[in-house]
């Protein structure tokens, strides 16, 4: 019989072998006195799953509880391109296809050319290596401008106000209240700068060429784009 002073495994021990004391307490030193049990690894070992594939699939279904649980973000998805084009987000409405709208932004635009060019012409209106290097990096929204050259017969002669300037293209709306779209490309484009000088009223205008094909830039990615002279014996 075990006495007061065992423990429990040496009682326990005792009743599994009543008859033979000498075998319980030698298991009990043997198999159990003196070795520790980690609980907290035999709890672990029981929940966690020795399959792969099972703890591939709780890792994932845990995933997504936790994405589930957290606070939706208040930013809105942007759009994609496919999106924008089903909108219409890039389109002139109707009611904006009025060449009238767009003469005060002409006349932004000429006194913004005027700004940027100031000091770069000579006196008989010729224009250097400066003044191609500034317009090279101008915005051209609201520059007035006719297709002069261009692979298809039927653009030349298109004359308007560019309400917007792509990478590929110039949107342009005429006097008669059409939106043409030109490709930059094989088009070269003739615009003119009043002097701004008052001192030359009544002077002829400065008249500039601008090579669309060398100019298929975003106006955002002109800014800092350093240009060079390409021939143009495609035209």
């Amino acid at each position: 019989m075990a006495t007061p002073n065992e423990t429990f495994a040496q009682s326990l021990l005792h009743l599994a072998h009543p008859n033979d004391e000498a075998e319980a307490t030698r298991i009990y030193k043997e198999k159990v006195a003196y070795r520790p049990i980690d609980f907290r690894k035999l709890t672990a070992s029981n929940t966690k799953s020795t399959d792969a594939r099972t703890r591939r699939r709780e890792l994932r279904l845990a995933k997504k509880l936790k994405k589930a649980s957290s606070k939706p973000s208040s930013k809105p998805k942007p759009l994609s391109a496919r999106e924008k084009r089903a909108l219409g987000v890039y389109d002139i409405p109707k009611e904006a296809q009025k060449y009238e709208i767009y003469e005060p932004l002409n006349k932004l635009w000429i006194g913004y050319v005027h700004e940027i060019l100031k000091g770069t012409f000579g006196n008989n209106g010729t224009a250097g290596q400066a003044t191609a290097a500034k317009l090279c990096a101008a915005d051209f929204h609201g520059c007035e401008v006719e297709v002069v050259r261009n692979r298809c017969p039927s653009r030349v002669g298109v004359k308007g106000i560019v309400v917007k300037d792509t990478k590929m293209t110039f949107v342009i709306i005429t006097r008669k209240n059409e939106i043409k779209h030109i490709p930059k490309e094989y088009s070269v484009f003739r615009f003119e700068i009043p002097w701004p000088d008052t001192a030359k009223e009544g002077a002829e205008p400065i008249v500039l060429e601008l090579h669309g094909s060398n100019f298929m830039f975003r106006a955002a990615e002109r800014m800092n784009k350093k240009f060079k002279a390409k021939a143009m014996d495609d035209l």
